[in-house]
């Protein structure tokens, strides 16, 4: 399994998406899918477990491919945004903050995992 060494990356990251969707004026709908996206994507241990199955089922470019589904799933998330809530400055700004902090655990995981390859 793939472990994601800075564990402060990861908590922060998700205590940071946590304490603003708490706090943030949304609808229940979006909240609810901006919270399973977050559970998903910037969960240490749920996304070892996606590099795990991903590379377990031989796909030629693993991290490519969780990198284009959090991309994609993050876009569906909008589905359940009201009108006024899909073209808020302040939602757009923190949906674009939910990637950057997903692209900075997955680079985490991807480093860890090319040092133990070479390790051995």
């Amino acid at each position: 399994m793939t472990y994601i060494e800075d564990n402060e990356i990861s908590n922060s990251a998700k205590t940071h998406a946590v304490n603003y969707l708490q706090n943030v004026e949304i609808s229940e709908r979006y909240r609810t899918q901006l919270f399973q996206w977050v559970g998903t994507y910037l969960d240490e241990n749920t996304l070892e477990n996606i590099i795990a199955y991903k590379k377990s089922a031989d796909w030629d470019h693993p991290f490519e491919s969780i990198r284009s589904e959090a991309e994609k799933d993050l876009e569906l998330t909008t589905l359940y945004a009201s009108r006024g809530e899909q073209y808020k400055i302040d939602l757009m700004v923190f949906e674009g903050n939910l990637l950057v902090l997903f692209n900075e655990l997955l680079s985490k995981a991807k480093e860890h995992l090319e040092e133990k390859i070479v390790a051995h």
